[in-house]
């Protein structure tokens, strides 16, 4: 009977230099780009209730459904990482972020809102 053997871990370099900063610029502008949209959306209920012509308490839905989406997100991403690539589903997600975002701009009532934050 053999024993089995753990595989062993992809060595990588270590970032030095430019290529450091240019990651730590791109990890912060993402982090900085996620924490703002959910503020945004926290303090803008009201207003977003108003213009979409729904109640302030219905309008909480644009919190709750991006809260939710992030919930099933942030465990996946390890799968998703680990099957696709960090660059590749980094990119994909900040490719995702901005065309969802112009879309929540631009959605006319409180479904289409809820659905772009979703996604």
């Amino acid at each position: 009977m053999s024993e089995a053997v753990a595989p062993r871990p992809i060595e990588l370099p270590l970032l030095r230099g430019s290529e450091l900063l240019l990651v730590t610029i791109a990890i912060s502008l993402a982090t900085f780009m996620e924490v703002l949209d959910i503020t945004i959306v926290n303090v803008s209920v009201p207003a977003i209730a108003g213009t979409l012509g729904v109640s302030p308490n219905e309008g909480t839905w644009t919190i709750t459904s991006y809260a939710v989406a992030e919930a099933f997100t942030v465990p996946l991403s390890g799968w998703l990482v680990a099957r696709f690539g960090v660059v590749r589903i980094f990119l994909f997600s900040i490719i995702g972020f901005a065309i969802f975002s112009i879309l929540c701009g631009i959605a006319s009532s409180l479904t289409m809102l809820v659905v772009f934050r979703v996604f």
